[in-house]
């Protein structure tokens, strides 16, 4: 009798464990997706046409912004690269996210606003309000984002250390 009881107890052990595989599973690939989301906002942020002002150079924060999406849109890793902090904790994750990205999906990027909301000789903060659409690709969901990113002077140059999403709405 005891055996029957083990038995039914791993068996339903068992369904339990499936059961919350799958679940982790479902929620890992959600998770996925609101990464490549999450990475696509931080690493694509632009403004409409005739948004610089002349007063801009080539190296203030909003013009790292915009020479990110330009690569982004150009599917360019090295250029997309080139804007992110070498010393950023995310640097390699976003390299590798970046390149999967492009392998996988071609997305179009319009922004209606981009504002710098704080500058230091050494810091900056620049919003983004930015829409993103699939092209071509596998499933993705277009959305609509609030973004900040951080950027930092190193060497002279304004680099992208980090963003912060401060919401996401998805479109379809």
């Amino acid at each position: 009798m005891s055996g029957v009881i083990t038995m039914k107890y791993d068996l339903v052990g068992e369904s339990a464990v499936g059961t919350l595989f799958t679940r982790v599973c479902k929620e890992a690939r959600a998770m996925r997706r609101m990464l490549i989301v999450a990475l696509v906002a931080v690493l694509a942020s632009t403004a409409l046409p005739g948004c610089a002002q002349e007063t801009e150079t080539a190296n203030d924060p909003k013009s790292v912004v915009l020479e990110n999406v330009k690569a982004m849109e150009n599917k360019d890793l090295e250029k997309t690269m080139a804007t992110i902090d070498e010393e950023s904790e995310a640097y390699k994750q976003t390299k590798l996210l970046a390149k999967r990205l492009f392998d996988t999906y071609d997305l179009k990027y319009e922004l209606d606003s981009v504002k710098v909301l704080a500058m230091t000789d050494a810091e900056a903060r620049v919003e983004c309000l930015q829409t993103t659409r699939k092209v071509s690709g596998p499933v993705f969901r277009d959305n609509k984002i609030d973004i900040v990113h951080m950027l930092r002077k190193t060497d002279g140059k304004w680099k992208i250390y980090g963003s912060q999403v401060k919401k996401i709405d998805y479109l379809n």
